[in-house]
Formats: C-alpha cells, structure tokens, sequence
C-alpha cells in the first residue's frame, strides 16, 4: 500500500468489509473517498474472499485474521491461516479476549495467538491489527521481541501495560466510540502522538446509528486534534505521517 501520492488522505487501520451488506458497494465507496483501509476478517476461511474483492483497489487492503472469540471453535482453521499469512502483509484480527471466556478458552486463544505471532515473526514485515479486551497483559507480553509492527486496536488497558507495549513497538489506534467516552482524552495523554493512528471497527462501531465507514474517521480526527490543540488539517497530517512511518518501519524491519 503506497502512501505516498495522496496528500495527507485518512486512515482506517480496522474495518470489516466483509460484514458489510454489500462489500462491493463500500469498497467502491471507499476508493471515492480515498482512505486508505486495511479490511480485517475474522476467520481464515473468508480471507480469499476479501483478497479477490480488494486486488484491484488501491485504497483497501486485506488482512487475514482469525478473530480470539472464534480461535477455540475454529482451531481447524489455524493450519489454513498459516499456509495464507504470505499472501498478506496484514494480519488481523487476531489477539486474546478474556471478558467471557473460560480459563480453557483463554488457554486456546493464547495458544493459537503464539502460533500466529511466531509465523508472523519468522516471515517479517507484517502489520498486525490485535484484539485485546480484559486482555491487555498477556497480549502486550506475547509481543515482546515480535519481529514486526503491532497495532492495539481499540486499547483498554492500564498505563502501565501501555506503556509496555510502547517499548514492544506498538502503535494504538482510535475509533468513533472511543472518541465519544470521557477516558478519550485520558488516553490520549498516555500515548505519544507519533504512535496513534485511526480506525473505525465497523460495522461494530455505529455513527449516527448507522454502520461507521471508512469516511468517519474524520471524527477521530476531529476529537484527536481537539484533545492536542491542534487544527483538524494538522491533526490529519500528523495520522497520516504516522501510518507512512509505520509502513516504512515495517518494511525495515523485514529487511533487517
């Protein structure tokens, strides 16, 4: 994904096209509205489907997933995830999720993540995009030493545990739901501004009740740049530098 020959367009590090109830429609949306978009899945068994829909476009990229509260009932599908991970340098959604699973669940997410996380640190230079409520600990803890770049979507863990995942490497991004609560300002203080960058999580996350799409990142946008004092344009490039960063670290790092 070249980020390079449009000036200063948003960015949607998380999004579901797939869930969408025309993909087509919205990605063609999406291209209108040049953001650029990596389009998460949530098993391994839809991801060809995203990567046929999207080979054409330039603004929207697949990512293959297998979703943490999906590992435990589609464990079958792990052996699949690893065959396709080179098809793609984004993964996503991946990660650990603790708020309504059993120990023996959590246990088969962990180990599902480690196997994911291992593969992707062996092949180099990939983006990950990782779930990680009531989890934050363990995630930012399996990341340690991760030979690639780590996107915390959707953060809710402690200071402390952000900041370990700071000197892990991560980048953090944020989202139209986020954005409306009162911690967003609070969160915001903790993370540096070089390592923030934006998502929506639709159709998860509404606007206006209606699905969020890639375009309503510019509410983040707007709150971000609110919350630093800076104008909503400055705030937009600040993203934008951040997200072209990443995908230059990213590529050094699978060089190196």
């Amino acid at each position: 994904m070249s980020a390079s020959k449009d000036p200063r367009p948003y960015i949607d590090t998380h999004f579901h096209l797939d869930l969408y109830s025309s993909p087509e429609q919205t990605a063609r949306q999406i291209e209108d509205k040049k953001v650029y978009t990596i389009s998460v899945t949530n098993t391994p068994s839809v991801f060809k489907h995203t990567e046929a829909l999207t080979r054409e476009l330039k603004y929207v990229r697949p990512a293959l997933g297998l979703h943490p509260e999906l590992a435990a009932e589609r464990t079958s599908e792990l052996d699949l995830m690893l065959d396709l991970l080179p098809r793609t340098r984004y993964v996503g959604e991946i990660g650990l999720d603790y708020a309504s699973s059993s120990q023996e669940n959590q246990r088969i997410q962990r180990q599902v993540f480690e196997k994911i996380l291992d593969k992707c640190s062996a092949e180099g230079g990939k983006v990950l995009t990782i779930h990680s409520r009531k989890a934050a600990q363990d995630v930012v803890s399996m990341l340690r030493g991760f030979h690639g770049t780590p996107i915390l979507h959707w953060y809710s863990g402690s200071k402390e545990t952000l900041e370990q995942a700071l000197s892990n490497g991560c980048y953090f991004s944020a989202n139209p739901a986020m954005a409306r609560t009162k911690k967003f300002e609070k969160l915001l203080s903790w993370i540096p501004k070089e390592r923030l960058l934006t998502e929506t999580d639709g159709p998860f996350v509404e606007v206006s009740g209606e699905p969020a799409e890639p375009k309503d990142t510019s509410l983040v946008v707007k709150q971000i740049s609110r919350v630093w004092g800076v104008s909503a344009r400055v705030g937009r490039e600040k993203i934008f530098s951040n997200f072209k960063r990443l995908l230059q670290e990213t590529q050094e790092k699978n060089h190196a």
